[in-house]
């Protein structure tokens, strides 16, 4: 395969085969395969020595070198202020999102180089340019400067550096996005608009042509037969302590072949637990013999982290014919595992305890996998066909016209709607909050309408500073609004952008989540019940202006058409039922363990009737001695009446009452599978998230019948007529009491789960775009 002629440059932060990192390891053999095809192959890089380095020192000389068959063009990088990048570097990784001055700092005081930038801006014809991998400087901010020529390869993960607006822009602007995997393409819509782009499916190559040999390894390290491995960094952000965590419980509960022990190789020291080391052994960084070895000799490769593009360990430990565990929290690696049929993925412990037994237990099923993971790595990235793709890419930009060469490098593109694009479906909203169901749903149907060909951005006046960069502000609407274009508005309090929003262009459809009667507000949030009051006003104006209104319930739709909206359809919360197998907090479980436990999530707020709960406990204590009642959920804004539910407590002498108040989202998850019955008692829903995520927990659930309750629950638990603290506690109790009832009850509350799975709402939101909206969507999102 001989392409003279054709040449490209690799744009990265550091280069070396001395520098260590996946993504750089990639971009070396990707352009030295690159340059075996015949393609003039150049690397653009800076002095650094790599990300463990100290980046304020010079690690290599600047200039020209040829390495490895590749020419390599080296720039000196900018002084810095390392303390103020790490302290922005600290607030990205916890979440919060930067304003547009820290983020120019943020990247600036990074790895930056105005050599290196002025080099591209100056030399077009050098390209196309593959930025790799998308989080440092070189790859944010030189994609702007001849985007027609630019390709990022990002190697992205879903992490607090994705969701900077420097970085979407990026992805926004250069030419083509190259993915390795659908996991993370998917991803990559979610989060950008990739419709002024082109995503790209290249995969990334792997080197097929070693040996390995089990018993050398063996001989080598004294290793214990049998042992399952981990290959790569362990650290947290791979999630090692929870491998070592689940292994060492493993062992305690005495499963598994005797003698089994967990082996981890690769860079930094392992996180092993006090008392763990007789089960764990960590062998530190070993070379590449050692580790294809170490794959051939192991009975199980164990991938538990979270965050993965591609994961090349998986597909060397198939080269070396062992299958593999990964977390199925990870899109990309169980993606990997069921398109292949190379191994198993776990949730939590517990899958992850009968999946390892399943595998050493039936050595003939391993080899089964092993083969099937091989197969699948052979037939998708081995270099020839990831060569072959990248160079038909290098192909079609060679044929495109060259821009011309600038002075600056600073002379960004402007950002603006592209000229001639089809219809956008945009979404707005007064306020958006990180994780509750209002803005996890704007989330999910923008990466949905994104999946789908459309442009779609999020406008809201007030948000979560962790949502920076993936909202705008609502006065940028108007201007880049285009005729035809479909404004989604999410409604459910009184604020003032309701009654601008239907001075905004374009179509315009009420999401309609419902608003609290104010009478349950009144005298203990006056301020929140003059929204409510305003919200049911503007209501009245908005519903028939409408073209459509989307209700989350019957009840819902109910009152849309009551307030005078010409059409409506109901359309259930989309939600993301996966994150729900997120680990639970062990701690949680353990504290909540050997008793029956009441569960409730929600705000402690009064139409949630807390009170009616905590009336009921007082009589279930009686019948369940040792019964808890766990009341999950923030008391922010709230805390008169919160305190008032507490001094009941007191007065009442209710025992096992717990305020958990605002809990981490494991916390969540433990709060759920500790719990034995899921009671709602509340007046007023709209919806009701917890009811689905207690369906999916499989927990039996009795719920008084009333508003948006009775549709969401349907025949999925026990619909109490109505709320006598005495009989609601019986029923209960005989839940509890009844393994039968309570069996049959998580069965229906399984089944009612259906209705509400992510796939069957995504494709009914389709359908009411499609056919009551007349738009023309793409391609089908996969649904889960």
């Amino acid at each position: 395969m001989s392409k003279q002629g054709l040449r490209c440059s690799f744009v990265l932060s550091w280069f070396g085969k001395q520098v260590p990192g996946g993504a750089e390891a990639e971009a070396r053999r990707t352009a030295q395969n690159l340059a075996e095809a015949g393609v003039a192959v150049q690397v653009l890089t800076t002095c650094l020595g790599g990300l463990g380095t100290d980046w304020d020192v010079q690690a290599f000389p600047e200039g020209l070198s040829q390495e490895a068959g590749l020419t390599v063009r080296r720039f000196a990088t900018a002084a810095r202020d390392g303390g103020l990048f790490n302290a922005l570097n600290a607030r990205v990784m916890a979440g919060e999102g930067l304003d547009a001055k820290e983020e120019r700092q943020f990247f600036e005081n990074m790895v930056f180089s105005p050599a290196l930038l002025g080099h591209i801006a100056a030399h077009p014809e050098e390209g196309p340019f593959f930025f790799i991998p998308y989080l440092f400087t070189p790859s944010v901010l030189g994609p702007l400067i001849h985007p027609s020529k630019s390709v990022i390869i990002p190697c992205l993960h879903d992490e607090g550096y994705a969701r900077l607006a420097m970085v979407r822009r990026a992805f926004e602007t250069a030419r083509a996005i190259v993915f390795h995997v659908p996991a993370e393409m998917r991803l990559g819509r979610s989060l950008y608009d990739l419709s002024r782009t082109e995503p790209l499916l290249l995969g990334e190559g792997i080197d097929t042509g070693w040996s390995c040999d089990a018993a050398r390894f063996r001989h080598k390290f004294a290793a214990p037969d049998p042992f399952i491995l981990y290959a790569g960094r362990k650290d947290a952000g791979k999630n090692v302590p929870l491998l070592c965590q689940y292994f060492l419980r493993y062992k305690e509960e005495g499963r598994g072949p005797a003698g089994l022990r967990l082996l981890l190789i690769g860079n930094l020291p392992a996180p092993i637990p006090a008392g763990g080391h007789q089960h764990i052994k960590d062998l530190g960084f070993v070379d590449l013999e050692d580790k294809y070895d170490a794959y051939a000799a192991a009975e199980v490769l164990m991938q538990p982290s979270l965050m993965e593009s591609f994961s090349i360990v998986i597909m060397e430990a198939w080269l070396a014919g062992t299958p593999v565990m990964v977390h199925g929290g990870c899109a990309v690696t169980r993606d990997h595992v069921e398109l292949s049929g190379g191994g198993l993925h776990f949730q939590d412990y517990p899958s992850f305890a009968e999946g390892l037994d399943i595998m050493l237990a039936r050595p003939k099923l391993r080899e089964q996998m092993a083969t099937a993971g091989k197969d699948y790595v052979l037939a998708n990235y081995a270099w020839p066909q990831v060569t072959e793709r990248y160079v038909k890419l290098i192909e079609r930009l060679a044929s495109e016209p060259t821009p011309p060469a600038k002075s600056d490098w600073r002379a960004a593109p402007p950002r603006g709607a592209p000229q001639g694009r089809g219809p956008a479906v945009h979404q707005m909203l007064a306020d958006f909050a990180f994780g509750d169901a209002i803005g996890s749903e704007v989330l999910a149907f923008q990466k949905l309408l994104r999946s789908w060909g459309l442009s779609s951005e999020i406008f809201a006046v007030n948000y979560d500073r962790r949502l920076r960069g993936r909202v705008r502000p609502v006065e940028d609407y108007a201007p880049q609004a285009q005729e035809g274009d479909l404004l989604i508005f999410h409604f459910s309090i009184g604020a003032e952008l309701a009654g601008q929003v239907l001075r905004l262009p374009g179509r315009k459809v009420l999401r309609y989540h419902n608003i609290t009667p104010a009478h349950f507000l009144e005298g203990l949030n006056p301020d929140s019940a003059a929204r409510c009051r305003q919200g049911r006003e503007q209501l009245s104006r908005l519903a028939p202006a409408m073209e459509l209104g989307l209700g989350a319930s019957a009840y819902n739709c109910q009152e849309l058409s009551a307030a005078g909206c010409p059409r409506v359809e109901e359309l259930p919360i989309l939600l993301d039922l996966e994150v729900l197998d997120t680990p639970p907090d062990q701690n949680v479980i353990d504290r909540f363990a050997g008793a029956p436990c009441v569960l409730h999530v929600g705000r402690v707020v009064p139409n949630k009737k807390l009170e009616d709960l905590i009336k009921t406990h007082f009589w279930l204590s009686r019948l369940v001695p040792g019964c808890r009642l766990l009341l999950v959920g923030s008391e922010g804004g709230w805390g008169p009446y919160a305190g008032g539910l507490r001094n009941l407590v007191t007065e009442l002498g209710v025992p096992g009452v717990h305020f958990s108040g605002h809990v981490s989202f494991a916390a969540l998850m433990a709060n759920y599978r500790a719990a034995s019955v899921y009671l709602c008692l509340s007046e007023h829903e709209g919806f009701c998230v917890p009811l689905v995520e207690a369906m999916h927990f499989g927990l039996p659930i009795v719920a008084y019948d009333s508003t948006g309750v009775t549709g969401t629950l349907g025949e999925g638990g026990i619909l109490l007529p109505h709320k006598d603290p005495i009989h609601t506690a019986e029923v209960v109790a005989r839940v509890l009491s009844d393994p039968g009832l309570r069996e049959g009850l998580a069965q229906a509350a399984r089944q009612r789960l259906e209705r509400f799975r992510p796939a069957r709402v995504a494709g009914e939101l389709r359908a009411i775009l499609e056919s009551r909206l007349g738009l023309a969507l793409g391609a089908r999102e996969a649904g889960r």
